[in-house]
């Protein structure tokens, strides 16, 4: 039975017309994730403050932060923040990440997060594309996390993974993380 369904969005409702099972769940197509690829490109030139996030970071990170921006050949603060976190959410903290998400985890607990944590609390604004709020918002409702918490999760954790020697992670950060941020920033 088709049916006219609102999915909610960054305090928005988009509305389509889709096939519903007995269950009540809404199937969701590809023309109707195209149409709502357009209605968020039209939601952003309406009020591009909807695609703004909020968060923070301490001067040591922003540091670290620094050295990862020369090493990638960018200087746009924003840039490689929106690479970082959309690296992580799609990469690093999924199945094929998980190994890697253990190594996080232990290395919190050596005193490395602490180091990044200390010094300054540095407020930021960041922008991100219709596309790229899409992963964030997707992954902020997964998690529970909010917005900015998510992009400071995504950045300490990279920049973690970035600080350490262990062998398996120096493969990972220069075969895979390195790559897709690079890859990410060319884009941008």
């Amino acid at each position: 039975m088709e049916t006219t369904v609102n999915k909610e969005f960054l305090g928005n409702t988009f509305s389509y017309t889709t096939e519903v099972d007995s269950e009540g769940k809404a199937l969701w197509t590809q023309k109707i994730d195209s149409e709502f690829s357009k209605w968020l490109h039209q939601l952003k030139d309406e009020n591009r403050e909807l695609f703004k996030v909020q968060y923070s970071l301490s001067s040591n990170a922003y540091d670290v932060l620094a050295k990862l921006k020369e090493r990638i050949g960018v200087y746009d603060d924003s840039l490689i923040i929106r690479a970082i976190t959309i690296t992580f959410i799609n990469f690093i903290d999924t199945r094929k990440g998980r190994p890697i998400i253990k190594k996080l985890n232990s290395y919190k607990d050596s005193g490395d997060l602490d180091l990044l944590k200390d010094g300054d609390i540095l407020k930021k604004n960041l922008y991100f594309s219709p596309v790229g709020m899409r992963d964030v918002e997707a992954y902020s409702n997964l998690t529970g996390l909010k917005k900015g918490q998510v992009i400071k999760n995504a950045l300490y954790s990279v920049l973690l993974i970035s600080i350490n020697e262990d062998e398996e992670i120096k493969k990972f950060w220069e075969n895979e993380i390195i790559e897709k941020l690079t890859t990410i920033v060319k884009a941008a």
